[in-house]
């Protein structure tokens, strides 16, 4: 049990059934803590005989008849829990408490509200200071599924992730995009915390990481309550029910680092979105590909789009509505070369699905892979534009 000592009453487990539950509870002295005491039995319940949303908090007692003065602290008491129903989104149970063969109370209609959750998400939501939602990729970055199938469970996901200001923060973002930019957010701290993680750092709460924005709209990430992070840069990028982050180090030198992801979905785009996103070599390229690998044009075009706008986020710009001013010059499938401004930025590229029980949707991320070849450092150029 994840309870503190004053909540651990639980001290036998009798019997567990299809639709029923033992055991018996040690009085603690906490008040209120032997109410809580049976709804951790029935969350034990809930645990071993369900498969999924096996996560759940008490929303409704029907009724409590109580037959005797509360039990003193010590006192053994059994407790007897009768399954009544299991719905979707709730587990309702009747609850008999005995004390020396005696009923003390009797409980009706005691209700769970059952909250998304699987196998998959069990460790961190019991300890999330040592896991994270999202999953490791080969290449550095952290890719992240919106698995919430209401609003209740994401609520309740975002208040595990998110520090007091950036509860604030999601809450004046409109209702329509707070689910995308809540996972962009979780996963750049996922990406940062698994960075610490694997450089010796011990455990580590979401909510020990802020992630904003800087003055100019790129994300940063900085600690919180007494946690120093050192000198790292974070990208991230969300679409759909899916979202990526990457962070890497800044140089010795203070430079931000040349980091840079996004993801996009993979679908048909008109003619007119070619023609305004790839300048005419972009285009025979583009052309080319489709041709010698037999993969369609918009399995192609994301790919391309997906790299520049990666590399819009190294060079700390965005496309500022100019993609022709990043050119994809070489491509494979899983490697593309992109120039702005003169640099050559090598970008990663990979394509990933929605699991299971979403949408099916396809998506292309890529990501930058290290500093670019030539012209100068965009900070150089801005310092110039300065002086």
């Amino acid at each position: 049990m994840f309870h503190g000592p004053a909540f651990q009453g639980v001290t036998e487990l009798t019997a567990t059934g299809d639709a029923h539950v033992r055991g018996v509870l040690t009085t603690p002295s906490a008040p209120g803590a032997l109410l809580d005491n049976v709804g951790q039995l029935l969350g034990y319940w809930i645990l071993a005989t369900l498969t999924e949303r096996t996560l759940v908090f008490p929303v409704r007692v029907r009724h409590i008849r109580f037959f005797g003065p509360h039990p003193r602290p010590g006192t053994r008491v059994e407790c007897l829990i009768r399954i009544v129903s299991v719905t979707d989104a709730t587990v309702e149970a009747d609850v008999q408490l005995l004390v020396d063969g005696g009923v003390w109370a009797e409980i009706g209609g005691w209700q769970d509200h059952r909250f998304d959750s699987s196998t998959e998400t069990k460790a961190q939501e019991r300890f999330p200071e040592r896991h994270t939602l999202s999953d490791a990729q080969q290449g550095g970055w952290v890719l992240l599924f919106d698995r919430c199938h209401d609003l209740a469970s994401r609520d309740l996901v975002m208040r595990r992730h998110l520090g007091t200001a950036e509860r604030e923060d999601h809450g004046r973002k409109p209702p329509a995009g707070r689910r995308q930019w809540l996972l962009g957010r979780i996963a750049a701290k996922d990406a940062v915390r698994r960075w610490l993680w694997e450089h010796g750092e011990g455990p580590v709460f979401p909510a020990e990481i802020r992630v904003d924005n800087d003055a100019a709209g790129r994300p940063r990430v900085t600690g919180v309550h007494g946690r120093a992070l050192p000198g790292l840069d974070v990208s991230l990028a969300h679409r759909a029910e899916a979202a990526v982050a990457l962070v890497r180090p800044r140089g010795t030198d203070g430079r931000p680092a040349a980091v840079g992801i996004d993801i996009e979905e993979v679908a048909e785009r008109p003619a007119t979105t070619l023609a305004a996103a790839l300048d005419p070599a972009e285009r025979e390229l583009l052309a080319a590909l489709c041709a010698r690998t037999g993969e369609p044009e918009s399995l192609w075009f994301t790919r391309f789009w997906a790299a520049k706008e990666a590399v819009a986020k190294a060079e700390g710009t965005g496309l500022r509505g100019r993609p022709r001013d990043f050119a994809v010059t070489e491509a494979r499938p899983d490697h593309l070369t992109v120039v702005a401004a003169g640099r050559r930025h090598p970008v990663r590229c990979r394509g990933v699905a929605n699991p299971e029980g979403l949408p099916e949707r396809e998506y292309v991320v890529a990501w930058t892979t290290g500093p670019a070849a030539g012209g100068d450092h965009p900070e150089d150029e801005r310092q110039e534009s300065q002086q």
